[in-house]
């Protein structure tokens, strides 16, 4: 067999070092393609590589290795990650293995031993997949493989592969298309009901869940399958046209009893879209790309299961110019004053508006993303979190995103309400702050914060990462721009004077990381703080 590409991802540079040290690759069959030290770098590289195995870090800044591993498998599902972390706690576990992980380790446990023992498993699973690929397939390694050779039949039914050729690779995955009908159709998940139960990083987990639930279920009825694909759970309906029979009440009932199980079993909330035509198997990929592109315009519909008549839209989506600038004033000030009950009149008006006025769903969703992130850098010293606003503007329903808003407002105002009364904060974090403070003027690193707590650097970034959850780099320019914000929004001074006195000499450097923090210009934030 050919050698086995392996990548290594970890923003812990000495980490990477003793990785490659640690063990003879080429010896035990692997080719190292290339090392990250970011998940972003890690993307592109893997785009570039497309490597077999991926052993990454779970604690990495901005997108976690858990997610990470989740962007990997939708571009390459066969694969194999060998997770590697200073977490020590099971819930991370249970998470890596959830996601086919093909190991868990601990960093500070790790040897020479383990590092090959865990090579040599992902070898022999590597393998297996090879053998699939290939064809030389057993039933055994079939099942294994069998999310893999569904997702390629899915792609290649969206591409509209020859007929026959798809309908007999289906039969080799025990899928029987025979009947000359077929109807598809999507699911979307509430994601305010997942976020009150789950965090943002468990999203891939419960789809999965949804997904395994929905295929027990179609297993009891006949002609519909399910697809675990990366915009939507989707579901295909092959059959038989008969005018006595009602298949749409059929595929109806399916739907029910699904939405019920992941309710009961998960605690999430699942809405489907499936199309009233029946199309033949060449049109089923145009169905789903009209469904995709279409999805806005299901924003305002509130049933749990809709039968789309595959019409286009009529209605002209409204522009929302400043017929919410009311509304947004209104908010701020709740927030400021802590009034949850008013807050909550206050997104009550403005989802009235947007659905009497048919407002447009995106800008609808960017003008309050943009709000709420002003909101959060005037109190709350930056601690935003991008898997929320990932969350909020990909949400397909009204009655989702402004649900979404309301309990991240609520959040926001109860932890206001705890600044005030204690104001407390780790203690080593606090010394943290003061010596930023203290030096803000300065370029500080975490050399300079180690020698200050008199800790190794190496074992500082370790402890750091596992007291904030990111790296102190991404840490410091975000307190600093958080301080540059509120300098910016309380002051006259020019956006040159804040710069130097947050330690950035160079403007257009200050301005680019600012962006990258608050999504917008220090001009543009200066405009938008007085509104």
């Amino acid at each position: 067999m050919k050698m086995i590409n392996v990548m290594l991802v970890d923003d812990d540079v000495p980490m990477i070092k003793y990785l490659r040290q640690l063990v003879n690759w080429t010896e035990h069959g692997f080719n190292i393609v290339g090392t990250a030290y970011s998940s972003k770098r890690a993307l592109e590289m893997f785009e570039q590589y497309k490597p077999d195995l991926v052993i990454t870090d779970i604690g990495l800044p901005q997108m976690n290795g858990l997610e990470l591993a989740a962007e990997l498998k939708q571009i390459k599902p066969n694969v194999h990650i060998i997770f590697l972390t200073c977490h020590e706690d099971f819930h991370y576990a249970q998470k890596a293995i959830q996601l086919n992980a093909d190991y868990y380790l601990i960093k500070d446990e790790l040897t020479k031993k383990q590092l090959e023992e865990c090579l040599r498993h992902s070898m022999n699973k590597i393998k297996e997949t090879y053998s699939v690929i290939d064809g030389i397939v057993n039933q055994e390694i079939l099942n294994r493989n069998i999310e893999l050779l569904k997702h390629s039949l899915f792609d290649r039914l969206i591409k509209k592969d020859e007929p026959n050729s798809l309908i007999l690779f289906a039969k080799r995955l025990g899928i029987n298309w025979e009947h000359p009908s077929f109807i598809l159709g999507m699911g979307n998940i509430s994601f305010f009901a997942h976020m009150e139960k789950y965090s943002y990083q468990d999203l891939s987990i419960i789809k999965y869940g949804i997904y395994n639930i929905a295929c027990d279920i179609a297993k009891k009825y006949d002609g519909i399958t399910f697809f675990n694909e990366p915009e939507s759970i989707v579901f295909v309906y092959n059959f038989r046209q008969n005018i006595k029979f009602d298949h749409y009440q059929y595929i109806q009932s399916i739907l029910i009893e699904i939405r019920k199980a992941i309710t009961e079993f998960l605690g999430v909330e699942i809405s489907f879209v499936f199309a009233r035509q029946s199309q033949d198997i060449k049109n089923i990929g145009s169905v789903f790309q009209q469904i995709v592109r279409n999805r806005n315009h299901f924003f305002y519909h509130k049933a749990p299961i809709f039968n789309w008549d595959m019409r286009p839209f009529q209605i002209a989506i409204c522009p929302i110019s400043r017929l919410l600038d009311k509304e947004m004033n209104e908010i701020v000030l709740a927030i400021k004053e802590k009034d949850s009950y008013r807050l909550k009149e206050i997104l009550a008006n403005v989802a009235k508006t947007a659905e009497t006025k048919n407002l447009d769903p995106e800008e609808l969703k960017k003008l309050i993303s943009r709000r709420i992130r002003l909101i959060e850098l005037q109190y709350t010293e930056t601690d935003t979190n991008e898997g929320f606003y990932t969350f909020f503007e990909e949400c397909l329903s009204l009655h989702d995103a402004i649900n979404l808003i309301e309990k991240k407002l609520l959040q926001l105002i109860k932890l206001n309400e705890r600044l005030d009364g204690s104001g407390s904060k780790e203690p080593k974090l606090q010394e943290i702050d003061q010596y930023i403070i203290e030096n803000l003027s300065e370029n500080v690193t975490s050399v300079d914060v180690a020698a200050h707590l008199y800790m190794n650097p190496s074992y500082f970034s370790r402890y750091f990462k596992r007291l904030t959850g990111e790296n102190f780099t991404d840490y410091a320019h975000r307190f600093k721009i958080g301080i540059a914000a509120k300098i910016l929004g309380q002051t006259g001074e020019s956006v040159e004077e804040v710069a130097i006195k947050c330690g950035y000499s160079d403007r257009t450097y200050f301005s680019k990381v600012f962006k990258k923090y608050t999504k917008m210009t220090p001009r543009e934030y200066r405009s938008k703080i007085n509104f």
